[in-house]
């Protein structure tokens, strides 16, 4: 008799944890959907797209018809890219020194590959 009232209680003790177990999992959950619409609207303003004003000015037609001319031509997209560097070089010349002075290393260790 006593070992039935022993195994009832362990029983009894095992499915309480379990209940308790539960039940607090589950007010958690409740309680990380309450707070998720707040992060919504936070992140909502956070990722708005910030407007290019250059490209504003700019004709949509216009952008689209220079960009199939550079599509086009096979080395277009290496020339655009060779003039934009070139550009953006002089208008920023301290920046890529690091790159610059490696590649100058480079071409100087290793001058007929190319």
């Amino acid at each position: 008799m006593q070992r039935l009232i022993t195994r009832s209680r362990e029983w009894f003790s095992d499915r309480l944890r379990a209940i308790a177990l539960v039940s607090l999992v589950g007010i958690m959950g409740w309680l990380m959907l309450a707070s998720q619409p707040a992060y919504a609207a936070e992140a909502q303003r956070a990722s708005t797209p910030t407007v290019d004003k250059t490209m504003t000015a700019e004709p949509r037609d216009q952008a689209y018809d220079e960009a199939l001319e550079v599509i086009d031509n096979p080395n277009g997209v290496q020339n655009t890219y060779e003039e934009n560097l070139k550009q953006y070089r002089q208008e920023n010349p301290d920046q890529g020194g690091v790159v610059a002075g490696a590649k100058e290393l480079v071409e100087k260790i290793t001058p007929n590959r190319k």
